[in-house]
C-alpha cells in the first residue's frame, strides 16, 4: 500500500513540477534535483552523463578497418607522357628509380635500354642539363684549371664536349656536370652502376674475387692512375706494357681499412674474365668501360660494395 501512494505521490508532483522545469525555473539547481525512477535513485547530473557517454560511445564506435588496397607496382605510363611532352630529364629520374630499386623486376633490360639512350643525349653530350653548368670559356682558361674549380676532372669535360684538350677558344661553351658521384656494385650479378646526384649514369659488367675475395661495404677513392704498375701479391713488380701487368688502362684505389688493403677497380688484360668470380678481390673492367668510368670518378666518390 505504501508503495502504491508513493508511486501517486510521484506522479501528482511530476505532473505539478514540470511547467516549472520545462520553463527554465529549474536551471541551476538540476544538482539536486533527484529523480525516482523505478525503485533505483539517480541525480539529475548523473542522468545527464550518463546520456553523454552513450552519444559519445555511439558516436566514438570503432570503426572496423578495411583491408587496405594492395599498392600496385609503378607504371611507365607516366615516363610515356613526360617523354611526349619533351620532358627527357623528369622521365629518366623516374626510369632511375625503377631501375635502382628494382620495382619492375620483368621489365629491368627494357627500362636500361631507355635510360642508357636517355643519358646519351641528357649525360654524353654538349647538350645544355638541368645536373650541369654551361660555362663560357674566359681568356687564360686551360681544362684543368676549369675542373679544378667545378671539382670535376677535365677528361670528363673533354669527354661530353668532344674538345681537345690543347684547344679551347675564348667564348666558347663548356658543359660540366655538377654534383657527386656514386658507385653501386653488385657482386652477384656483377655490375657496377654509376650514379649522378643518385641517378643512373650507366651500368658495367665486372669481374670480382675468386673464393667471395671482393669484400662487401662502403668505400673512399684513395688514388687514381692511368697506366698503373702492377705490384703483383706474389712479390713481382710490373710496369704498365709488361705481359705480367693484368691490370690494363686504369687504377681506381679504395682507402685502407683495417685487415682491408690493396683493393682498387682496375682494368684488365684478360677481357674473359668480365662477369666471373676469378680476381685476387679486386674490381675487374674492360679497359673501355673503366676508361669512361675514370673519368667521372674523383677523390669524394662514394663506392658501395654488396652482395
Amino acid at each position: 500500500m505504501k508503495i502504491i501512494l508513493n508511486s501517486l505521490l510521484f506522479a501528482f508532483l511530476a505532473y505539478f513540477f514540470s511547467p516549472l522545469f520545462n520553463s527554465g525555473i529549474a536551471s541551476g539547481k538540476d544538482k539536486d534535483i533527484i529523480i525516482y525512477k523505478k525503485d533505483i535513485i539517480i541525480r539529475s547530473d548523473e542522468l545527464k552523463a550518463g546520456s553523454k557517454k552513450d552519444k559519445d560511445a555511439e558516436e566514438f564506435k570503432p570503426i572496423e578497418k578495411t583491408a587496405e588496397k594492395k599498392q600496385e607496382a609503378p607504371s611507365l605510363d607516366i615516363v610515356d607522357k613526360y617523354l611526349k611532352e619533351g620532358k627527357k630529364y623528369e622521365a629518366r629520374n623516374i626510369l632511375s628509380d625503377l631501375f635502382i630499386n628494382k620495382k619492375i623486376p620483368e621489365k629491368q633490360k627494357e627500362i636500361k635500354e631507355l635510360l642508357d639512350k636517355l643519358n646519351e643525349e641528357l649525360i654524353f653530350s654538349s647538350s645544355p642539363f638541368p645536373d650541369a653548368t654551361m660555362y663560357t670559356v674566359q681568356a687564360g682558361d686551360i681544362m684543368a684549371r676549369i675542373a679544378k674549380q667545378f671539382n670535376t676532372n677535365y677528361e670528363l669535360i673533354i669527354r661530353i664536349n668532344n674538345k681537345s684538350p690543347t684547344r679551347l677558344n675564348i667564348g666558347d661553351k663548356l658543359k660540366i656536370l655538377t654534383g657527386k658521384t656514386k658507385l653501386l656494385i653488385s657482386k652477384s650479378d656483377f655490375t657496377l652502376t654509376l650514379l649522378l646526384n643518385d641517378h643512373y649514369v650507366k651500368q658495367y659488367r665486372i669481374g670480382t674475387g675468386k673464393n667471395d675475395k671482393t669484400p662487401v661495404g662502403t668505400f673512399e677513392v684513395k688514388n687514381k692512375m692511368k697506366d698503373p704498375t702492377w705490384y703483383s701479391p706474389n712479390g713481382g713488380i710490373f710496369p704498365y706494357g709488361h705481359p705480367e701487368n693484368i691490370l690494363g688502362t686504369r687504377w681506381i684505389g679504395f682507402k685502407d681499412k683495417p685487415d682491408l688493403y690493396g683493393y682498387g677497380i682496375h682494368g684488365t688484360t684478360l677481357p674473359d674474365s668480365i662477369g666471373t668470380a676469378s680476381s685476387n678481390g679486386c674490381v675487374r673492367m674492360l679497359n673501355s668501360d673503366v676508361e669512361e668510368l675514370y673519368d667521372f670518378v674523383t677523390l669524394d666518390t662514394e663506392i658501395i660494395i654488396q652482395r
